[in-house]
Parts: C-alpha cells; structure tokens; sequence
C-alpha cells in the first residue's frame, strides 16, 4: 500500500471530541483503548491535503475567505467523477458542515408545525434539527427482518398521503444500518415523494464510502418536480477524515430555493466557511482519489473481518451486513439486556461504541461500532466484546 492505515495517533492531547467523551464515562480508562463511537476515522489524511494545507500556511493570511479560485469547478468535477452528477457551480451553497444545514434546509422547504418524515431508526441529528424548528418529527420505521433493513413503502405512502407532512428527510447510505439504497428503492421513494410534493433533503454524507458488490445512486440525479423541491447534502468529511473542517456542499438545483435557504443562512448569521476546509476539500477533490481507493479497500478488510469474527466467535450477536458508511450496527438483543444494563456492560469491558437507542427507539439493543481504524484497534475491541459476552 501507498498509503499508512497502521500507525495510531493519540487524539487526546488535540481534545479529540470522542476521546473526550470516553474519558468523561470512564476516567480510569486504560491508555491503550480506542474509542470507536464518534463517526470520524483514526487515520492521518492524505498527504495530499497535508502539503496543499502546509503550503496554505506558509504563503497566504488565514483571513475572512470566499471560495478560492477553482474551488467550485473541483467540487463539480469530483461529484461528475465519482457519482456522475452534473452540477453547475451556481448550484452549490457551503455550510458549516450538513448538521448545521439541515435545520436551514427544513426551515426552506418546511412551515412551522408541518411534519418531517424520517426512516428510523437513524443519525440522532435529524432529531433535533426537526424538533428544534418547530416540525413535527414523523417516523417511518425501517423493517427489520432476519438482519435485514427495507424501506416500508405502505408506510411512507400514508405518512406522505397526510397534507400536514411535507417534506422527507432522508439519509442515503443510511446511517446507523448501513444500507445503501438500490436504484429501485430509491425510485420508489421518489415517485412516492413526487406524487405527495414532499420536500426531500438527501443527508448523503457517506456517498463515497461504499463496497465493491453496491452502487450508490444520488438524489442529486433527480429531474423534473421534485428536483426543484430536493437539497442535496454533500461534504468531504467523511470521505477524507475533514469533520473538523466544517465544510459542506450543498446541491440546490432550484433558484428561487436556493436564495430561500441562502436568506435563511444570511438571516442565522451563519459564520463563514475557514480558508483550511476550502484548501482542505479542493485538495481532497482533485488530489485525494489514490488514498480513496486505498481507504476503501482498507474499510472493506475491516467490514470482512468484523463479519466473520462476528459469525465465529460472538454467534449471539448479528453484525447486520454493512453495504456502505464505515459504521457497523450490531444486534445485540439475543443477550435479554435492556438499553441501560447493556451499555453498563459494554463499560465494564472499557468498549466505547455508540449504544443504539442514540438512534431512537428501533436503536434499542444494538450498538454502532466504527470500523475506521488500524486492525488490531479491532481486534482488541471486539476480543474485549468476547469476553463481555462471555461474562454474562
């Protein structure tokens, strides 16, 4: 490999946020554990964006910034490369990341008291950013079938079919289940959206992120009606380890939209983006695919091992398939725990994933586990999962 996914970085001294929070559950934790909730990667970032950020540094002032020249074109050009979207750079609008965006995009597409629809269980932000605007949180439970999630179409149908819903909140490739959504599901959803004139905001933070045997079909691929009615929520954070960076792409393909939500930011005084995510992201878009694919082909090793691990060595526990994201939800309600001594047990054995009722009340009895680290991270965790099981 080009590329180093071994070495191990000690996060604590730089307050990494989820090394953070494992010390505020437990502060006798042992140095050599590795928290594995918080849904950024223990890997550096590509050399790549470590020069063009080193070269930023040493000539240019790290003042008030716009987008730098290029830096849309870069954006447009990757999205065509990796999703075959064809994007204008009028179309774009940055935000400091998409969990800031998301309350903006519901405030534009939304009134207050009108209901979002979101497939549950899913990322706990979609929560607040509807509650906290003044919509009606709707839940479209995803099915749960031998290990398997589905979309319940009859479900949405009806939801959709209500005047007071108005808009759906999707999240593709979904996160905690790590479904990536086939051009039929998604087909589907549109046509139930159009037929309703649903808002959609499509969360498609992970789009890159996905395995070999799956293919990822974007929202922004959209025409006609809903179209004009869809944001599509883009970043390079996850993709090349940039959540710091507080940078995301959106695609608003509607003008009158588009100035909608560009008011709505204007209005929330949203701060401006930092000149290192604009550096950062175009460095990622035009230089960062070697380390990509690399990545990729590492992620899908992890996801591999962690199955057959799960499958030999922890029987009572279902790792559910992982199609795409680098986050592994596992069932772990054959153990008769309930949400509280679950998570009491995964403490006792120093294992700090992310517990699933986090995600709402689907979540309860499972737990997320990121799988973005060097291998042996992973086998220390999940030999210390063995014996938590093992001491029931």
């Amino acid at each position: 490999m080009r590329y180093d996914f071994e070495t191990l970085i000690d996060r604590r001294p730089a307050g990494a946020e989820k090394w953070n929070m494992m010390v505020r559950k437990k502060p006798e934790v042992c140095g050599d554990v590795v928290p594995l909730s918080v849904a950024d990667m223990e890997f550096s970032i590509a050399p790549e964006i470590q020069e063009a950020l080193m070269v930023y540094i040493q000539q240019q002032i790290p003042g008030y910034a716009g987008a730098p020249e290029g830096f849309l074109e870069s954006v447009c050009a990757f999205l065509q490369r990796r999703h075959g979207l064809q994007v204008a750079p009028e179309e774009l609008v940055q935000t400091p990341g998409i969990v800031y965006a998301l309350p903006r995009a519901i405030r534009a597409l939304t009134e207050r008291g009108e209901g979002v629809i979101i497939m549950t269980p899913v990322y706990y932000p979609f929560y607040r950013a509807i509650a906290n605007t003044g919509r009606e949180v709707v839940r479209c439970p995803l099915i749960y079938d031998q290990g398997s999630y589905a979309i319940d179409f009859d479900l949405l149908k009806s939801l959709a079919e209500k005047k007071q819903n108005t808009a759906l909140l999707f999240c593709s490739p979904h996160n905690p289940v790590g479904r990536v959504w086939t051009a039929e599901e998604l087909q589907k959803t549109a046509q139930i959206c159009e037929q309703y004139h649903l808002g959609l905001i499509s969360d498609e933070i992970h789009f890159d992120l996905v395995y070999p045997e799956h293919v990822h079909v974007s929202c922004g691929a959209l025409e006609g009606a809903l179209a004009r009615r869809t944001i599509l929520c883009t970043a390079p954070s996850k993709t090349f380890n940039l959540a710091g960076m507080n940078l995301s792409n959106l695609v608003v393909r509607d003008e009158m939209l588009r100035k909608k939500l560009i008011q709505i930011l204007r209005t929330d005084a949203t701060p401006m983006q930092t000149p290192f995510g604009y550096v950062a992201c175009q460095a990622a878009y035009d230089h960062g695919e070697a380390w990509l694919e690399e990545l990729l082909a590492y992620l899908d090793e992890n996801r591999r091992f962690v199955a057959a691990y799960f499958a030999k060595e922890l029987p009572q526990l279902r790792a559910v398939p992982l199609e795409g994201t680098y986050l592994q939800w596992v069932d772990c309600r054959a153990l008769g725990l309930d949400r509280q001594a679950l998570e009491a047990l995964m403490l006792a054995h120093d294992l700090f994933f992310d517990e699933g009722y986090l995600f709402g009340e689907e979540g309860a009895g499972f737990e997320r586990i990121n799988l973005a680290c060097p291998r042996r991270v992973l086998e220390a965790a999940l030999a210390r999962l063995k014996n938590a099981v093992a001491s029931l």
